[in-house]
């Protein structure tokens, strides 16, 4: 599993309103795209066939100060 930190770090550095692929154990990045589907496609070709994926959000600023409980 990617520790925390670097979760933080793939997230931030991801293009706004884009999708990333995560290996099925989540330790590491399988893929990108600007799709859910280009996403996966990408992860599949790499011979991830269970990709996690993650939506990058188009604004942190709001999410940053919800509360998840």
């Amino acid at each position: 599993m990617i520790a925390p930190e670097e979760r933080v770090r793939i997230l931030r550095e991801s293009k706004p309103n884009s999708w990333v692929a995560l290996a099925a154990d989540e330790s590491r990045v399988v893929g990108r795209g600007a799709s859910y589907a280009e996403a996966v496609e990408e992860a599949r070709r790499l011979g991830e066939v269970d990709p996690v994926l993650l939506k990058i959000p188009d604004d942190w600023s709001i999410r940053a100060f919800l509360s998840c409980e």
